[in-house]
């Protein structure tokens, strides 16, 4: 019993870790591709910015050949030229920066959107794994009570010693052992009744006789019965039967 509450909470620990760096990992990797795609952004900026200084100045070398092969007397139509080439040179540059700064606030939706995706799978992760361990744990102490209770039963069965467990004060629950059939106390319903709130009523200890076996075990009245042999207690008659 002991053993397999035990790997219960090594098993849930373990799920739980395992969630916990899922948790960590999601947001960190989300953020690392927003800023992986804003880096690309400013290098295809660049590459922009590049592409047009070097058609620029490929033209106004160009405009600088036809100058120099036709001489002084055509210099007038070579700077003439030059002036006409900077303001579309000037124009590709600052297309080319609106292109980089554009493409920077198409981005920003994207990775905004992203970091908030990462943050809601991480608190999603992290509901998933509070619900497993929670799910573990309770399996895990249900299985042992079940375990505990078939193990009365063959006690029982096999001694003919009954077990009987009651809630004493503040719900403790107490484990007494009866060695014979005069058990020494007798039972009735308390709480709730005729006139009470509806399913308040439980099997209770009624009267504990004086000198008898409930007594010297201390046994006290009014306390609740849990199981009988491991079998859980629902009712007055079911009880009876089962101390029989």
């Amino acid at each position: 019993m002991g053993v397999g509450a035990s790997c219960s909470c090594e098993d849930s620990q373990k799920i739980h870790e395992e969630m916990q760096d899922k948790v960590v990992d999601a947001p960190r990797a989300a953020k690392d591709s927003a800023e992986e795609v804003v880096e690309s952004v400013k290098e295809i900026a660049e590459k922009v910015e590049e592409a047009a200084k070097e058609i620029f100045e490929a033209v106004a070398d160009k405009v600088a050949e036809v100058a120099q092969a036709a001489g002084a007397k055509d210099a007038h139509v070579a700077a003439t030229g030059e002036e006409k080439v900077a303001p579309i040179a000037e124009a590709i540059e600052e297309k080319a920066a609106e292109v980089a700064k554009a493409a920077e606030a198409e981005v920003a939706p994207v990775v905004e959107a992203a970091q908030e995706k990462a943050a809601e799978v991480a608190e999603a992760a992290q509901e998933k794994a509070a619900d497993v361990q929670q799910g573990v744990v309770a399996a895990g102490k249900e299985g042992a009570e079940a375990v505990s209770a078939t193990m009365d039963a063959a006690l029982a069965a096999v001694t003919g010693v009954m077990i009987v467990e009651f809630l004493a004060e503040k719900s403790e629950v107490k484990r007494v052992d009866f060695k014979t059939k005069k058990l020494g106390f007798e039972i009735a319903m308390s709480g709730g009744g005729c006139c009470g709130p509806a399913g308040l009523a439980k099997v209770a200890v009624k009267k504990v006789a004086k000198r008898g076996q409930a007594e010297t075990l201390g046994v006290k009245s009014g306390w609740q019965l849990k199981s009988i042999n491991g079998t859980e207690v629902t009712g007055l008659k079911p009880s009876q039967k089962l101390l029989e």
